[in-house]
Order: C-alpha cells, then structure tokens, then sequence
C-alpha cells in the first residue's frame, strides 16, 4: 500500500469542490450505495414500513384525497423524514467501510466489510443507533401504532428530535468515521488513551463554526434532491402508465421512502469526504501521508509515522482505506 498513490488525491477543496467529488465517487464506486447502503439500509426499511405504513394504508379505505386524512399523511411524512435521518449513519455502515477501504488500496470485498461490521456492531450500534436516537424514536412509534393523531406525540415530539439532531450532527459530523475508520475506543480506563469522545473534541471544536455552516448547507441541497428524485419518479410513471395522482398508496409506501433513501445514500458520501478533507485542514494529513508512504517505501514497515492526535493502535482513515496506482487513469483531483 502506497499512501502516497490514492484513488482521490488528498489536498484541500473547496465545498463546492467536495460536492463534485462526490458525484465522481458515485460513479467510480456505484456498488458503494447500490450494495452497501441497501445492505445497511434494508432491515431500517423493513421496519419503518411496519411502524408507520399502516396510517397510508388505513386511510386509504376511506380515500387518501379525503380532508380528514391530511393530519394523519401529514404525520406519516414527518415520521418517515425524521426516521430515515436519524437511521442514515447507522445504516451507512457498509458504505462508509468500504469507501473508506476503496480508497486508498484495492477493491475490498463484501465479505471482508460485512466482517468489519460485524466485529465493530456494538460500538456503533450504541452511539449511531441508540445515543442518536434512532431506536429511541422508533420505540415512541411502537407505543403509537394504531392511534389517532396527536399535536404532542405527532408534531411536537418529532420537531424536538429533528432540532436536536440538527444541533448535533452539526457540531458532531464525523462520528461513524471516528467509530469505524479511526476505531477509537468508547472509554477507556488510561487518560493517555484517546477515546471518541476525546477525538471528537479534537477533530470537530476547531471548525465547528465551518461543519455547522456545512452542515446547513448540505442540509439544503439535500433537501431539493429529495423533492427532484421524488417527482422524477411520479413523472416517470406517469408518462409510462398515465397515472398523475400523487396521492396513493404506491406514491406514500414506495416513492417518497425510495427518494428519502436514495439521497441519505449519497450524503453519506458527502460526509466521507467532508471527514477527508476536516482531517486535512487541521492535521496536515497529506504531509503525514507522504512521509509516511516514504518511510514505508524506505524501509518496509511504518517506522518514521508522523506524530497524529489520534491513537496509535486505532488505524488511521488512511490505513483502513483502499489504493491503485494514483498515476492511473481516473484518479479523482
């Protein structure tokens, strides 16, 4: 492996440069979305559809169009939009491995990520599925299922969650990068150890006034690709069957999920490279880079590894991502 010779050349970028890489990425590791994320994605949808899809479905018998029915797809909708982001870290999981592996060696395989997946499940199944407030949210629902809408439970309960989310991920961007990249532990019982909370500290505090104006902003774009991907495929079937109606069940159950899962795929993404490029701003990653690639080159093994806030035994995102020869054709700038 020659940290040197990377899939993305790693310097700084511009936010707008970031969002260009991203669709690069999209298009060099399609598997990345198409497979990983439906694998990390597929048991959350299961799930959704039980707490939530009967609200559609019940109101269906007495006609979606019905007034009285727009408190309750009101309610449907904002469940489901809070739901798929608050779910999208943990299921990103695969995704986030396997870019982080791809980018730096070769192609991993699925076995080998599904394995470090696995190895890892506790550590961010507590902090992305739990502390997070993905299951918590989900247990409010199974307590709700089958009852009437409510200006508490219903409005005012998902609004707080989305508020705190929103504060959160926006001071705290790079959790799953921090649990599945860097492997900092949890706690630890030496203070010389750096666990995530300590390197959360380190790699966020001095440019969270940046990643909340990022965050913001990914915020919006995301938001319009959600709308785009959604209509795209009303229209779609419309000029395929005809059929014009927003309002019914294959619209609810399958096109407004789909597009709020097809777009927390690509932010994903978003959030890998924004996590390269904080690293790279603050700690002067592509210089540790390549001493370190000379040293290995050297003298065969890490000897002369550049001094980093983070852990020695936690890998770096550098070692744990994947990399062909940086002067092939196709290496993204």
């Amino acid at each position: 492996m020659q940290l040197d010779q990377t899939h993305i050349v790693i310097r700084l970028r511009k936010f707008s440069e970031i969002g260009d890489l991203s669709l690069v990425m999209i298009r060099r590791y399609p598997e990345a979305i198409l497979i990983g994320f439906t694998m990390g994605a597929v048991g959350w949808v299961i799930l959704n559809t039980l707490l939530l899809g009967w609200i559609p479905w019940q109101e269906s018998i007495y006609g979606l169009d019905d007034p009285a029915a727009l408190g309750e797809i009101s309610r449907y909708i904002l469940w489901m939009t809070l739901l798929v982001i608050l779910q999208t870290p943990a299921a990103g999981v695969f995704t986030t491995i396997y870019i982080g592996q791809a980018v730096f060696e070769k192609r991993p395989t699925w076995k080998t990520v599904t394995r470090e997946v696995k190895r890892q499940f506790k550590r961010w199944f507590l902090v992305l599925g739990v502390y997070r407030l993905a299951i918590p949210a989900m247990i409010i629902l199974v307590f709700r299922w089958n009852q009437p809408v409510s200006g508490f439970w219903d409005i005012f309960v998902p609004l707080v969650i989305l508020i705190w989310i929103a504060i959160v991920r926006a001071n705290r961007p790079f959790a799953p990068e921090i649990i599945l990249l860097e492997q900092c532990p949890l706690r630890a019982a030496s203070d010389s150890v750096i666990t995530m909370p300590k390197r959360s500290k380190s790699l966020h505090s001095p440019m969270a006034g940046e990643l909340s104006g990022r965050f913001v902003a990914v915020a919006m774009i995301l938001a319009g690709l959600v709308f785009t991907c959604f209509y795209t495929m009303i229209w779609f079937r419309g000029i395929i069957v005809g059929y014009w109606n927003t309002m019914n069940l294959t619209v609810l159950l399958v096109f407004f999920p789909l597009a709020l899962w097809l777009v927390a795929g690509v932010s994903v993404i978003i959030r890998l490279l924004n996590y390269l490029d904080t690293r790279i701003r603050l700690e002067g990653w592509e210089v540790e880079l390549a001493f370190r690639a000379e040293a290995l080159r050297q003298f065969g093994s890490d000897h002369h590894r550049v001094t980093s806030s983070e852990p020695k035994s936690a890998p770096t995102a550098g070692s744990r991502v994947t990399s062909k020869n940086a002067k092939s054709a196709g290496t993204a700038t």
